[in-house]
């Protein structure tokens, strides 16, 4: 019953655009759900032009539907940039790497950009007792999204501290650290 309730929540924010899913699990089984918090502290930079600290909020969130199958969602805000993921990813062939697609709704400096498929892989390496490196890729037409990290494993709980690289659809970059908590049930 609460694997029920978790599930309707997913769905009623996927349905509100509240997004999820930054520190993708490829190893999420059936049901697994997952939320959590990220904030980076970027450098933006435009047409080689620094442009100061921007930071970014990020909420994000995943289903394990089965078969090696998961379904996300995030949401990324700045102060002038955002965007929304929708997607799905697959762990195939290594229960360690995941590749994804989705669409990614972008809006930058107030434009709203067209929707845009986009495609990724996401692979997390165990190092030590309860310590991993992860590594996000995603490539759509008008952006390239890099995140890679360290993530710590608690009862239920993942904490992370990340690199991100992001360039834009207007030609600006973002690039700095950040650090979250994810939630597991």
């Amino acid at each position: 019953m609460k694997k029920l309730i978790f599930l309707t929540l997913i769905f009623v924010f996927v349905m509100s655009s509240i997004g999820m899913c930054a520190v993708p699990d490829p190893n999420a089984g059936m049901g697994d759900i997952q939320f959590g918090y990220n904030y980076y502290n970027l450098k933006k930079t435009t047409s080689g032009i620094d442009q100061g600290n921007t930071g970014f909020n990020e909420i994000y969130g995943s289903v394990g539907i089965g078969f090696g199958y998961g379904v996300y969602i995030n949401h990324l805000q700045a102060d002038e940039t955002s965007y929304t993921d929708f997607g799905l990813n697959t762990t195939p062939l290594l229960p360690n790497i995941s590749l994804m697609v989705g669409q990614r709704q972008m809006k930058s400096d107030n434009a709203d950009s067209a929707n845009k498929l986009f495609c990724g892989a996401s692979i997390k390496q165990d190092l030590a007792a309860g310590v991993a490196a992860y590594a996000t890729y995603q490539k759509g037409t008008h952006f390239k999204d890099e995140v890679i990290g360290f993530t710590y494993d608690m009862e239920n709980t993942r904490m992370n501290l990340s690199w991100k690289n992001y360039d834009d659809n207007n030609g600006t970059t973002f690039k700095g650290i950040g650090g979250g908590v994810n939630f597991q049930f």
